[in-house]
Order: C-alpha cells, then sequence, then structure tokens
C-alpha cells in the first residue's frame, strides 16, 4: 500500500448544501474528511446541522430534499450509488450509533433478535453462529453474560446496557466508519464516560474512522482527533483536538470555550450574546455576525469560505488578524 493510500480521505464532504422540500436550507456549506482510523468531532449548538450532516451521509435525508456538493466514501460518490449499493453501503460500510437506544430498539423483540438480524439476513449468517457472535459482541463492549442478555428485552436493560446494546450492533457489520450521533445523551454523567471510553476503545482496536456527533467540546477533544465546529449550517473551524482550546481563531469557537464550566476557573462565565440560529435563518454574510463582537459590514453581507491557516481551516474574514487578538479560552 502506498502512503498516499494510507492518508487518503475514506470520507470526504466537499461544499455539501441542502435544501429541504419546504424551501428551507438545513445545509449551507459543510466540507471535511476522515481518514482510516482517525475521530472527528462534530460540535456546534442545537440547530447547527451537525445531525443533518449524518443524514446526508448516509443519503437518509428527508423525500424532496436538494443538495449540491459531493459526499464520496472511498473515493466513491454517495449520491451516484444506485439502491443495491446503497444498501451495501449501508449494510456493510457504514454504521450509526443514535442518540437514543431506547427509540431504535423495538421493545417487543429481544436483544440477540435485534444484534443478529442484521447478520443473517446481511451476511447468510447460521442464526447458532449469529447468537454465538452476538455474545462475543456483548462482552466486548462490557456488558458480562453476554448469552443471558441476549434473552432479555430492551425494557430489563437500563440506559448505560442497551447504547452498549447499540454499539455491539454497530460493530456487528464490521463496518469502516462508525457515526456516533450524540451517542451519550440520555446517560447521566459516569454511564456517559463508560460507554465513551468502550466505543474509544473498540474503534481504535478495529482501527475505525468515526464521525462523533456532540454539544460537548470536552468530551470531542477527549476522544477525537479533529474537531469540526459547526453554526448555523456552516463549518467555521476545523482543528487538531490538541489545539482547540489554546489556539481557537473563529470567534464562535472562542465564545463556546469561555461558556464551558471548568473545575478551578477563577473568572466568570460568559455566555454567547444573543440566540443561535438555524441554517434557514441565516443572510448572506456570515451566520454568527449578528452575536459576534468583531464583526464588520463585510461579515453582514459576504458569507465567509473556510480557508487553511496554519493547522486550522476557518471561515471568517477576519481570522488573521484576531488571531492575535483573541483571548485564550483555558482557565
Amino acid at each position: 500500500m502506498t502512503t498516499r493510500d494510507v492518508d487518503a480521505p475514506l470520507l470526504e464532504v466537499k461544499a455539501l448544501r441542502a435544501e429541504l422540500a419546504d424551501g428551507r436550507t438545513v445545509l449551507h456549506d459543510v466540507s471535511y474528511a476522515v481518514r482510516p482510523g482517525q475521530a472527528l468531532g462534530l460540535v456546534g449548538e442545537s440547530g447547527s446541522g451537525k445531525s443533518m450532516s449524518l443524514k446526508a451521509v448516509l443519503a437518509t435525508l428527508p423525500d424532496g430534499t436538494r443538495t449540491t456538493g459531493d459526499i464520496t466514501f472511498d473515493t466513491r460518490s454517495v449520491s451516484a450509488m444506485s439502491r443495491r449499493e446503497l444498501r451495501a453501503y449501508r449494510a456493510h460500510d457504514v454504521a450509526l450509533i443514535p442518540q437514543d437506544p431506547r427509540a431504535s430498539a423495538n421493545p417487543v423483540r429481544t436483544v440477540g433478535d435485534f444484534l443478529t438480524e442484521a447478520l443473517v439476513r446481511a451476511r447468510g449468517t447460521r442464526r447458532r453462529d449469529a447468537d454465538t457472535v452476538a455474545a462475543r459482541l456483548l462482552v466486548d463492549v462490557g456488558i458480562p453474560d453476554g448469552e443471558r442478555r441476549l434473552a432479555q428485552y430492551p425494557h430489563e436493560l437500563s440506559g448505560g446496557l442497551l447504547q452498549r446494546v447499540m454499539i455491539a450492533a454497530a460493530l456487528a457489520m464490521e463496518p469502516r466508519l462508525l457515526l456516533a450521533d450524540e451517542p451519550t445523551t440520555a446517560l447521566d454523567v459516569t454511564t456517559q464516560q463508560e460507554v465513551m471510553a468502550i466505543l474509544d476503545e473498540q474503534r481504535r482496536d478495529k482501527h475505525l474512522a468515526m464521525v462523533l456527533v456532540t454539544h460537548d467540546l470536552d468530551l470531542a477533544v477527549a476522544v477525537t482527533d479533529t474537531v469540526a465546529v459547526m453554526y448555523a449550517g456552516t463549518i467555521v473551524e476545523i482543528a487538531p483536538s490538541t489545539e482547540l482550546h489554546t489556539a481557537s481563531r473563529h470567534p464562535y469557537t472562542m465564545g463556546l470555550l469561555r461558556s464551558r464550566p471548568v473545575i478551578g476557573r477563577r473568572d466568570r462565565l460568559t455566555s454567547l450574546p444573543g440566540r443561535p440560529i438555524s441554517a434557514f435563518e441565516a443572510g448572506e454574510g456570515c451566520g454568527f455576525a449578528a452575536r459576534c463582537s468583531y464583526a464588520q459590514d463585510r461579515c453582514r453581507t459576504t458569507r465567509p469560505v473556510l480557508q487553511a491557516g496554519g493547522t486550522h481551516q476557518v471561515a471568517c474574514h477576519r481570522a488573521d488578524e484576531l488571531a492575535i487578538t483573541l483571548p485564550e479560552a483555558t482557565p
């Protein structure tokens, strides 16, 4: 395998724009890439378009949605795939870990039925062998006595155990890309840490690519290699996770960091002014301009594009000059 093959993106989203059938724009300009084994965190306030971008990757946007730009998986255009190719893509290449496990599990079917259905139907695995694989997967994700758990129903499991089942189901098809849509939102803090530790361990062991959608910047930094910050349907900054706290270059990212509670912090939390807007509310200029204390006239009339600057990509007209004036976000 050549160096170029190793470095090539597994998933690449290029200038993606999506407009619903009713005319509302839900994604303005989304571009990012994920290599094999790499984890990307997609962060931002509610309504920024994070989950909608995952639907685009899965090609499950609402009927009638018009899109421009492109999404490629292993150099294949997702939008150009036939129905048969899409079924294979969703069954073998990419797997989704949902936000609410109870909404995704059928309450009248056992955990074993849920885990083995795809193995039996998509891979032609015999039911007995599928049960063995499923029990082993449950053990891998931290659920002891896997065989007994296969006979249980979703209501018999706690939220943390059921989310582990969802991770096991995602891993069962041996995908190359994991899409995790706020997988710990419905869990308490301690269980969140346990579930994310298991997910991160399994991803690393199997060398999977992952896109993690979350509103928690600290979680994204802890378990991903790169963070992409979204606002109003647009990627406004992409940076290495290790640099996000100390070297952010977009005013929105800095505002998010300054507004988060941190143990040992001495200064007061500073909330972002105004309210977050959805993509369909954004005008011709920068979507963040109305809340940004650094905005100028051009910010309100011309939408900035994502441009490389060192190890970061930033969509801000004033990124270069603000890089030396924006305060650090760490305590």
